[in-house]
């Protein structure tokens, strides 16, 4: 039986992956013979039979179970007296009430007392039923358990947390939000953000700090907001923009010590935690010495910083410093000037390593220069400059069509977000749990690149027709989707669906979700095919430039993405038409999984 995703994902505090079943039921061989059939219905399921109902309640008093499964005629307590009793214990607990004893006038006071299921008893045929609905139940509790508790956390959250509405009108906000202005959030709700802050500071959020937010996506930094007495109250804030024109808000409290020793503290720990080197010197008439160096300095150069203080930088400099560099960095030092130039250094063991060198003047009040501040990073030597061009044009591209293809499954959960918002059904969860997982996949991938720089990690045994699920995601119809046959492939599959996703959204933005698809095998590969439009011959070479597409609109990174997956796999790619004149993108050089070849 094919479970959801949220079968994957447990809820908050369980420490189990199974579905703990407690049966109830006052007919023994009936109750084991119930437990028998769910286990194999549902090979992961635990359960627990009873045949008294006091003994399920101390049960389910004593442990943790994800469902109650009851028979209703029983001596003593029938199932719906149970069910009002199991409810003053878990008012959320699912609960089945599978009886033999079963009529209108039953299932009509089963429907009335909240039962979540009522089935009647029969054969063997039954069970895949129940254990269907057990299932369904299950999932549905354990996505609102962790609903609840992600809006419970939020609710406790010591930092103010808010949603302004793309009118600018808080929708949501913690306690702790509307606390940092001494109010109640039930004053707020529904206000207009204006009405925390002085017409000054409201003049300072529409002019530069809304229109950083909408180009960014993102502003933090302190503003002063106004509490219930009108005091000004200064604040860290940490804005977030959101699709649909509104955005998130966090908010602190913040003394004005406090913002002071932060913001110190912060600076030290920054200069230190730097991947540069830095270093601040004195006046240029007392030889500039050095005044303040960082850690990464002592890293970058090896020498102590008891060693170097009160030194000029020169000790840097040695026999093969070019002699014309160093001029033009004292002509910037003595006229005053920013300077940022490349340099031959020597560390304290005398070994060269080339240097990036930003100097810049630091000014008091009255604009006359008192320091120097210096940067230092090492970088390759000029015969490395080709190859690291090369190396950040490869992740340019690759950077453009990760973005392309998150765009997708971000709209999908965006979408199915907004419908749970606006419904309340949390059946959208399916959805929006599958595109987060095609998310975590592409940031998987982005992982992969920059650590081992290769699309393909982790290749093993994938049947080629289970890669194609994207019209699930994408909009196509699965009806117009035809396998005219499959075959095991050696590929990694993270990597495979992400070509088909990308093959199946290039049919149905330039055909529609309508029109029919296929895959198929080939001796050394496999094809995909459409019967849509087609890709005219003297466009094909172009095809996988990226930037290219027939679409006015087309970001042109579809097919850079499928040529480098296929690339990546060592897989040779080419276009040619469908029979009905559509495109047709073949693969070949694609290896068979054999005990030799599959490589782990």
């Amino acid at each position: 039986m094919a479970s959801s995703p949220l079968s994957e994902i447990a809820p908050f505090g369980r420490d189990r992956d199974g579905i703990s079943v407690l049966l109830v039921d006052d007919d023994e061989a009936m109750v084991e013979m119930s437990a028998a059939f769910l286990k194999r219905e549902l090979p992961s399921v635990e359960t627990t039979a009873v045949t008294d109902p006091e003994v399920a309640l101390e049960r389910l008093s004593e442990g943790e179970y994800d469902c109650i499964i009851s028979d209703f005629d029983m001596p003593g307590m029938d199932g719906l007296e149970l069910l009002v009793r199991v409810r003053e214990l878990d008012s959320e607990l699912p609960f089945v009430l599978f009886t033999g004893k079963g009529s209108e006038e039953i299932a009509s006071q089963a429907i009335t007392a909240g039962v979540d299921e009522y089935l009647q008893k029969g054969g063997p045929e039954e069970y895949p039923v129940l254990a269907n609905k057990v299932e369904i139940l299950v999932e549905k509790y354990w996505a609102e358990e962790q609903v609840r508790r992600g809006f419970s956390a939020i609710e406790s959250a010591e930092e103010g947390i808010g949603i302004i509405d793309q009118d600018g009108v808080y929708r949501y906000m913690n306690r702790a939000y509307a606390t940092v202005y001494n109010r109640d959030r039930s004053e707020l709700i529904g206000e207009h953000w204006e009405v925390l802050y002085s017409t000054e500071e409201a003049t300072r959020f529409h002019d530069e700090i809304l229109p950083q937010l909408e180009a960014e996506g993102t502003w933090r930094g302190v503003s002063t907001g106004l509490t219930s007495e009108g005091d000004p109250i200064r604040e860290r804030l940490v804005l977030t923009q959101m699709d649909d024109g509104g955005h998130v808000c966090i908010v602190q409290a913040i003394e004005e010590t406090d913002e002071i020793e932060a913001e110190l503290a912060l600076k030290n720990r920054a200069l230190d935690a730097a991947h540069a080197g830095v270093i601040i010197t004195g006046p240029a008439r007392d030889d500039t010495p050095i005044v303040y160096l960082n850690e990464r300095f002592e890293e970058l150069t090896g020498y102590d910083g008891a060693d170097v203080l009160g030194r000029n930088c020169r000790f840097l400099q040695g026999e093969d410093t070019d002699t014309e560099t160093v001029a033009e960095i004292r002509d910037a030092v003595r006229r005053g000037v920013p300077i940022s130039t490349e340099i031959l250094n020597y560390d304290a063991e005398g070994t060269p390593f080339w240097n990036r060198l930003e100097i810049a003047p630091i000014r008091d009040v009255d604009g006359r220069v008192t320091n120097f501040v210096g940067f230092q990073r090492e970088i390759p030597g000029p015969d490395a400059a080709d190859s690291a061009e090369a190396q950040f044009d490869w992740l340019g591209d690759f950077g453009s069509v990760l973005s392309h293809d998150l765009k997708t499954p971000l709209a999908v959960l965006k979408g199915n977000l907004d419908l749970i918002e606006e419904t309340g059904d949390l059946d959208y969860l399916d959805a929006a749990i599958d595109a987060t997982n095609r998310i975590e996949s592409l940031v998987d991938d982005l992982a992969n690149v920059m650590t081992q720089r290769n699309l393909v990690c982790d290749v093993t045994t994938v049947e080629l027709a289970d890669a194609f699920r994207s019209w699930d995601v994408l909009g196509g119809d699965r009806a117009s989707f035809e396998v005219v046959d499959s075959k095991p492939i050696l590929a990694d599959e993270r990597a495979l669906a992400r070509l088909a996703d990308n093959l199946v959204k290039n049919t149905v933005e330039h055909a529609g979700p309508d029109v029919p698809m296929r895959i198929g095998t080939l001796p050394d590969g496999f094809y995909y095919e459409d019967a849509g439009p087609g890709i005219p011959p003297e466009n094909r070479a172009d095809a996988f430039e990226p930037g290219f597409s027939t679409k006015a609109d087309g970001t042109g990174f579809g097919m850079v993405s499928v040529e480098q997956i296929a690339a990546a796999h060592g897989w040779d790619v080419s276009i040619a038409e469908s029979p009905e004149g559509g495109a047709r993108f073949e693969f070949t050089g694609v290896e068979d999984p054999t005990e030799e070849s599959v490589r782990r």
